[in-house]
């Protein structure tokens, strides 16, 4: 067999093994994509039950575990408003001014969310 006889299966070969990395890594940032977007949902869960309790009890109780998962899967902007909330309650002890931040972060990430699922913004 001569040179040019092999030329083609070759090059068919690397074909097939260049589509099959390629295919491989979209298929694992997929799933990191899903797994990264099931955690954020879960937080976003957690801080909707905390908000709703907070508002009822006009207390922070518990902020401490949802400033943790907002470190771990918040956006920038939100870990901003929870570093802002944080620091108004352990600095000057403004709980009430704490409170007065939490529908601003509940807006900021409902409307992080709808962006990542890309759904339209809500007006209000």
């Amino acid at each position: 067999m001569t040179i040019s006889n092999w030329i083609l299966p070759v090059f068919a070969i690397l074909i097939v093994v260049l589509g099959w990395g390629v295919t491989a890594n979209f298929n694992r940032k997929h799933a990191i994509s899903i797994r990264r977007t099931d955690h954020r949902i879960d937080t976003l869960k957690n801080f909707i039950s905390f908000y709703i309790k907070a508002q009822n009890a006009k207390s922070l109780d518990g902020f401490n575990g949802i400033q943790v998962e907002f470190y771990l899967y918040g956006y920038d902007d939100e870990i901003e408003l929870v570093q802002e909330i944080a620091r108004l309650v352990t600095t000057k002890g403004g709980v009430s001014q704490g409170l007065e931040l939490l529908p601003q972060l509940n807006v900021l990430c409902r409307n992080n969310l709808r962006k990542e699922l890309e759904l339209p913004l809500v007006k209000n």
